[in-house]
């Protein structure tokens, strides 16, 4: 989807300043001014579950709460004031910890890295993957489907973008990714383990088609679940996939009233809890620990992404 606003797209800034070089991965550019020893790490733990490190903590998100309060109510006024609707129907938790990743993975490249054949690569963009569930029912379809996002986005940027996705989705029988599994599992088992590891190989080489590319969400920046929308309080952990190149999974749980600590003192605040699983080899812990602290003052300050991003970091 194209976003206009009169911003020029032509600024290679909004991606990561690297053209892809002849015979390069699709997906993403070795790395190379890292330390020798994290060289060093993908050949001493060799899969991507077995390299995932676990982050769980209860964010206060009571500033986020009002905040999308705020927003919802801008959005009703601008409905009643103009003939023109906005496709964003409604500012989610969702769509808010969408664009909290992507402001995230923007500020703090070194993210939305992923390793393959033992080498730490840079992905190009930013990728985020996340299931929509068709109806909230037991026989409910769901599909899982992945966006790009640019590095600049603010959250209206990142929600034009998710509400097209998410009710392309709901509206389609047959969206892109369930139509090729129905397709696909109804071949004999020796044709779907094949199809599965041609899938697999084009992704260890890195010259995977485009068009499969669309249909395979394990190949992403971050894996997203927002179990708070089926009512779940606690969001569970989740281990990584071995295959494909994702390296972050979050999920997040519902946002429910709870006492915390605030200086020393008990007070009631709106909270949730978010689960991080991470491959550690794509940075070391104080990366990811001020990468956390950064997650944590967007909570406490979410307006900041209401601007787009006018510096961005290159990780060359």
């Amino acid at each position: 989807m194209a976003i206009d606003d009169n911003l020029d797209y032509s600024n290679d800034k909004r991606a990561y300043c690297r053209k892809r070089k002849r015979f390069e991965r699709f997906d993403g550019y070795k790395v190379k001014a890292i330390p020798s020893f994290q060289k060093l790490v993908p050949y001493l733990m060799k899969t991507r579950d077995a390299s995932a490190n676990y982050f769980e903590e209860t964010f206060d998100v009571s500033e986020v709460v009002k905040y999308l309060e705020e927003k919802n109510k801008e959005l009703n006024n601008q409905d009643l004031n103009t003939n023109e609707k906005s496709n964003i129907t409604k500012y989610s938790y969702t769509l808010f910890f969408v664009a909290l990743m992507v402001r995230l993975l923007a500020l703090r490249p070194n993210l939305n890295r992923f390793v393959a054949r033992k080498t730490i690569y840079q992905r190009h963009n930013i990728q985020v993957s996340y299931m929509v569930k068709k109806n909230f029912s037991d026989e409910g379809e769901q599909s899982t489907t992945v966006e790009t996002f640019e590095r600049d986005f603010n959250i209206e940027d990142v929600g034009k973008i998710l509400f097209d996705s998410i009710e392309g989705v709901k509206e389609t029988t047959n969206d892109a990714t369930g139509g090729f599994i129905s397709t696909l599992m109804k071949f004999p088992n020796f044709i779907v383990t094949f199809v599965v590891w041609i899938f697999d190989a084009l992704v260890y080489i890195g010259y995977c088609p485009a068009i499969l590319r669309k249909i395979d969400a394990m190949q992403c920046s971050v894996m997203f679940s927002n179990l708070g929308s089926i009512g779940l309080t606690g969001a569970p952990h989740h281990h990584l996939y071995d295959r494909g190149t994702c390296s972050l999974l979050v999920s997040t749980g519902k946002v429910r009233k709870d006492k915390i600590l605030v200086d020393g003192k008990l007070e009631e605040k709106d909270v949730v809890d978010i689960k991080i699983s991470m491959d550690e080899r794509i940075a070391d812990g104080f990366y990811f620990v001020q990468s956390f602290k950064i997650l944590n003052d967007i909570l406490k300050n979410p307006y900041q992404l209401d601007e787009r991003l006018k510096e961005l970091k290159i990780d060359e």
